[in-house]
């Protein structure tokens, strides 16, 4: 059985602990948070606020903000690997058995998603580590891809584009709507087929609107309706780049 200690309590590392505690396999042996009462929610596991009570344990993997996790591994004094899951980060240099364990997902705390086929980029330091990790990966029934740091972080960097981007254009539609009186459920059949074409078709392939077929009227039409200049800005930012890409 692996026994794996949890540093952090935000969205990733709630799924993951969600996630240890479902599998026969793993042992969650402590969660760490510097915060006492971001522990509060994690009764049924043992917890503690204090790095020097940490525990044995075969993974340590470190779920925090990027800015801190060079500053708490070099604070940790303990054997076992220790693998953070940022997927900009590289792989550290500290006196550790230093690894990554980056899940390619989107994570909320309310919304309850299965790691089965989840993709996880691991890399470690040490040969033997790389076992273990893609071994964990199966307990969750996660999928591990044996991802070093520049090939992660250009996935990384890719990501941001097909998921926080486009879920920030999701706001500006769901805005212009709400501004016009009308209801965004109305979108979400377009939003549906359209990340289902992806599905059977590359991107370019799929590609569709005023902007592939040079509707010129209809793009200053859609220009002179939009208000916010940021929002003008975007649009004429993404409609360059879409007859860029089919010149």
């Amino acid at each position: 059985m692996l026994k794996v200690s949890v540093l952090g309590t935000g969205n990733v590392a709630s799924h993951f602990i969600k996630a240890f505690d479902e599998s026969v396999e793993i042992d969650i042996v402590q969660i760490f948070n510097h915060r006492e009462s971001s522990l509060k929610n994690f009764n049924k596991f043992e917890t503690t606020s204090n790095l020097k009570d940490l525990k044995a344990a075969d993974v340590y993997l470190i779920c925090i903000k990027d800015d801190a996790v060079e500053t708490l591994v070099h604070e940790l004094k303990l054997d076992g690997i220790v693998a953070h899951t940022s997927g900009s980060l590289p792989l550290l240099d500290s006196p550790h058995r230093d690894a990554v364990f980056y899940p390619l997902q989107t994570f909320s705390k309310d919304k309850n998603l299965s790691f089965k086929d989840l993709p996880l980029c691991i890399e470690a330091e040490h040969h033997a580590d790389i076992n273990v990790l893609q071994t964990l990966a199966t307990h969750i029934q996660a999928k591990a891809y044996n991802v070093d740091t520049k090939q992660r972080q250009e996935l990384h960097l890719a990501a941001v584009f097909v998921c926080n981007f486009v879920n920030h254009l999701y706001h500006i539609g769901h805005d212009l709507c709400k501004k016009k009186n009308l209801p965004f459920d109305i979108l979400r059949p377009l939003i549906k087929e359209t990340a289902d074409k992806i599905n059977f078709k590359e991107p370019k392939q799929a590609q569709t609107g005023p902007a592939l077929r040079d509707d010129q009227s209809t793009i200053n039409r859609h220009i002179h309706q939009l208000d916010d200049p940021i929002y003008k800005e975007l649009y004429r930012y993404l409609t360059t780049s879409i007859q860029k890409t089919y010149d």
